[in-house]
């Protein structure tokens, strides 16, 4: 069976269900990703609209989570408190921590550390989102 998942540029592609990892359930929420990870996110002003700004998680495209969060239909943003960055906060958070902890902690991430990104581009590390969660969450 496939479903189709909206990537960074707001096009779809298809992906079978064997493709997905399965996210944690409810009662195992996890405060520390479990995997370095590294995101990338950079801003390209001559790209048309849609396509300016691109993220990358370990070099692959990162995942929109239109399924959790439907703010940003243009894709991802960062730099101040919009939707764009909305659409990225719950992205991320999703990615490293699961969909539970994202959506119940996007918007606080958006305000706290998306907003305060770099125009131009920018990286995090699974360790610096460890840190923020551990502080927002605390040690589970």
């Amino acid at each position: 069976m496939s479903r189709e998942d909206p990537d960074v540029r707001g096009e779809t592609r298809g992906f079978d269900s064997e493709d997905t990892v399965p996210e944690p359930s409810s009662t195992e929420v996890q405060v520390e990703a479990s995997t370095e990870h590294v995101y990338h996110g950079r801003r390209d002003p001559t790209a048309p609209v849609g396509e300016k700004c691109t993220v990358t998680v370990d070099s692959e495209p990162l995942r929109a989570h239109y399924d959790l969060l439907s703010a940003s239909p243009s894709g991802f943003e960062w730099g101040y408190g919009g939707s764009g960055p909305a659409q990225l906060a719950i992205a991320i958070l999703a990615h490293a921590f699961g969909e539970e902890l994202a959506c119940k902690h996007y918007q606080q991430f958006k305000r706290e550390v998306v907003a305060n990104l770099p125009e131009d581009r920018w990286t995090l590390r699974t360790s610096e989102l460890d840190a923020w969660c551990r502080e927002v969450v605390g040690d589970a």
